[in-house]
């Protein structure tokens, strides 16, 4: 079966009835390699180490395609590297950051699924709910700020870094609200949505992995925003006080109220979704073939060492429909993954190439027993559950998992950014580090 040939848009969301919520808009991020080379080498890191904690900063907005295995961090580092070959300074905020994501990664490495609850003790002795309030999850809370914040990550699936933890620590420490749902309602939104470093950011603002929790005042939202919601409110601001005074507020006292009705997350955000209709895939007539590559939603990319090394393979990637269920994602997230896809296989030479929707594991057996295929191979990816089903696989196949490369090396179990930063700096930069240390503000 040829994708071009069969796999269409319009069927494709059809048999994924049931995994998405909202409806299609006419300004979804494209996703895919091509799109990702064409933003990376348009980029000018400049200015980021003086703008980037300002939401209107000259970020790169690349960590939708870094998520997605549309880009790596080792190529960008290297392009912007030769792009600027004589401007070290230029580039090394920048690098920090890119250092965070791969921190990010060792952690999941080290903890996997003990990523989903605290990883340490919380820094105070405030209660938490698990209901995310009615007003936040319809996006009309009565704070600009807020609302404004939730309408970019609803609409557009996108939210600066420091927005993201202005909110994250309004919804934990203003609202009462466990961070495991903060992160969720993140992964079914942002493009970049992901375990590795959305849930440790989450946990470094509850301080469930940091030395205390992060919260911020009215003042710093308005300084980096310029003002952007603060110059016109007119509300009751929660923010509206110094640190001494929210601090004790926020951690000496009863956590805030919440409605009395608890959300359906998917019906505050849900619209028209497609009559269901699930579509089978033909795979009966595909030529046989010993060798399989499962290209997973994390190694999106016609360079990874997975594909260029089986070029004669049959190539497939798994819409996975019970995870999607139980946590569908905003549309957008997927038609993004739907994009990568169709752009990875336009840059494949393999003639079998295909969309899949179902349990991964059950698909991926079915596809490799009409094929014929002994070996499956599998991008290496710290996510459980990309580890999981190769191990599945394996009980069945021969399962090759290919090794990625990766930033840096740091063997120890990772604690702090900071001590991890002062160890594989030199590994990151390629010389030693000139600026101060950095830290969210």
């Amino acid at each position: 079966m040829n994708y071009d040939q069969s796999n269409q848009r319009d069927t494709l969301f059809e048999r994924l009835s049931g995994c998405f919520i909202g409806d299609p808009k006419p300004d979804i991020l494209p996703g895919g390699r091509t799109v990702a080379l064409r933003k990376l080498h348009a980029y000018d890191p400049a200015s980021y180490g003086r703008t980037r904690n300002h939401i209107e900063g000259t970020v790169s907005q690349l960590s939708p395609y870094l998520r997605h295995g549309m880009l790596s961090l080792i190529e960008v580092r290297d392009h912007l590297r030769s792009k600027f070959p004589n401007d070290p300074a230029r580039l090394e905020e920048f690098f920090r950051q890119l250092a965070w994501r791969d921190f990010f990664e060792k952690v999941l490495t080290w903890y996997g699924h003990g990523l989903d609850e605290d990883l340490e003790e919380p820094k105070h002795g405030v209660a938490r709910s698990s209901r995310i309030p009615l007003d936040v999850l319809s996006g009309d809370t009565g704070l600009p700020c807020i609302d404004g914040m939730l309408s970019d990550l609803f609409d557009h699936g996108y939210l600066h870094n420091h927005a993201r933890l202005w909110f994250a620590a309004y919804l934990c420490h203003f609202r009462g609200v466990r961070w495991q749902e903060g992160a969720r309602l993140f992964r079914q939104h942002l493009y970049d949505g992901d375990i590795a470093s959305n849930s440790a950011s989450w946990q470094w603002v509850e301080g469930t992995f940091a030395s205390k929790p992060y919260f911020m005042n009215k003042d710093n939202i308005a300084n980096f925003s310029s003002g952007k919601w603060c110059n016109s409110c007119r509300a009751k601001c929660p923010f509206d006080a110094d640190y001494p005074t929210l601090q004790h507020r926020l951690f000496d006292g009863s956590t805030a109220p919440f409605v009395s009705k608890v959300a359906d997350k998917a019906a505050v955000t849900n619209n028209t979704q497609p009559k269901s209709h699930v579509i089978p895939e033909d795979i009966a007539t595909l030529p046989p073939t010993t060798d399989l590559v499962w290209v997973h939603d994390a190694a999106m990319s016609c360079t990874d060492t997975t594909v260029l090394t089986n070029p004669n393979a049959a190539v497939a990637f798994v819409f996975n429909k019970p995870a999607l269920q139980a946590e569908p994602w905003a549309y957008h997230r997927l038609a993004f993954v739907a994009d990568g896809i169709d752009d990875l296989f336009k840059n494949l030479p393999n003639s079998t190439k295909l969309t899949l929707v179902g349990d991964p594991v059950e698909r991926l057996t079915t596809l490799a027993n009409k094929l014929g295929a002994t070996t499956i191979h599998i991008s290496e990816h710290p996510n459980p559950w990309v580890i999981e089903t190769a191990d599945q696989l394996r009980l069945k196949f021969r399962v090759l998992v290919h090794p990625r490369t990766t930033l840096t090396v740091y063997p120890p179990e990772p604690k702090r950014f900071s001590r991890y930063w002062e160890k594989v700096a030199i590994q990151v930069l390629g010389h030693r580090p000139s600026s101060p240390k950095r830290k969210h503000q």
